[in-house]
């Protein structure tokens, strides 16, 4: 039992809906009617994403992070601290989640999805490994976050033709996981520093990582207001730009305030995720 918990806790429970939800609002803006939800591509999709990819990007995450997770206040109470003896165990169930994408990949219907899935199994893979370890590159950690919402792409391409992608929803979506990337470094500053790995956070510092964090939220729910809905780009200003502006007129060392901001997202993204599945159902008349 107490392997099944350290396996289940290794995936982050409380962030399975950042790749699950993507899949499903994928699904409903490729979606003609209600009946499409019953496709085995979706539930095996759900599956996949729920935990084998979350236990595949955190678990490497984990693995690789030894050196600043020693500083990490998030660690041992909030997350748990990864140990060196876990390495063999969690190397092999990689390795199958690994081949087991590769069975997914062979169910997408077309090569753009595959593609996709491609791009996310190698950014979950480099934003912790060497050589890239892209999370200790400049902007790179925030821009290869673009991995959350490639789920959505990716089942959106399995059932629709490239062209009719919306590249400015894209581009918002990929904005708000820069943005929740950025806010979730902003606890790990001085872990991080004293690791000396140099993030994006780092190198800028609280207030102006603060900023950025604002900036990329804003984008995103300007976006979402100009292509989905008004109210909805309301509610993400509200919901992300709000807290983003608490954050700023903290100090570095009110890191007590900011981990009780960052562990309120889950909620918030499940409630905003939701909204825009909600609203894009009924907007497309799914039910007939």
């Amino acid at each position: 039992m107490k392997q099944l918990s350290w396996i289940i806790n290794i995936s982050r429970p409380r962030f399975w809906t950042y790749l699950a939800g993507p899949w499903a609002v994928g699904m409903v803006t490729a979606a003609n009617e209600f009946s499409d939800f019953g496709h085995v591509l979706f539930w095996a999709g759900m599956v996949f994403f729920l935990w084998p990819a979350n236990f595949f990007l955190y678990g490497l995450n984990d693995f690789a992070d030894r050196d600043t997770d020693q500083w990490n206040p998030k660690k041992g109470n909030y997350e748990g601290l990864y140990a060196s003896a876990q390495d063999k165990t969690l190397l092999i169930i990689c390795g199958l989640i690994l081949s087991a994408s590769f069975l997914f990949g062979w169910m997408l219907p077309s090569i753009e999805a595959k593609y996709v899935l491609l791009l996310w199994l190698l950014l979950s893979s480099f934003y912790s490994l060497r050589p890239l370890r892209l999370k200790s590159r400049l902007f790179l950690d925030s821009f290869s976050n673009v991995l959350y919402i490639l789920p959505g792409v990716m089942l959106y391409l399995a059932f629709k033709p490239l062209s009719t992608l919306s590249w400015p929803l894209v581009f918002g979506a990929w904005a708000w996981a820069m943005g929740m990337h950025l806010f979730s470094a902003l606890p790990d500053i001085v872990a991080d520093r004293s690791a000396k790995v140099k993030t994006t956070a780092v190198w800028l510092g609280h207030k102006n990582a603060s900023l950025l964090t604002l900036f990329y939220f804003a984008i995103a729910a300007v976006l979402c207001g100009l292509y989905v809905a008004p109210w909805m780009g309301l509610i993400g200003l509200t919901a992300y730009c709000g807290p983003s502006m608490y954050v700023f007129f903290l100090s570095e060392s009110d890191n007590p305030k900011m981990l009780a901001v960052y562990k309120a997202f889950p909620l918030i993204n499940f409630i905003c995720g939701g909204c825009i599945f909600i609203y894009t159902f009924f907007k497309y008349s799914l039910l007939g």
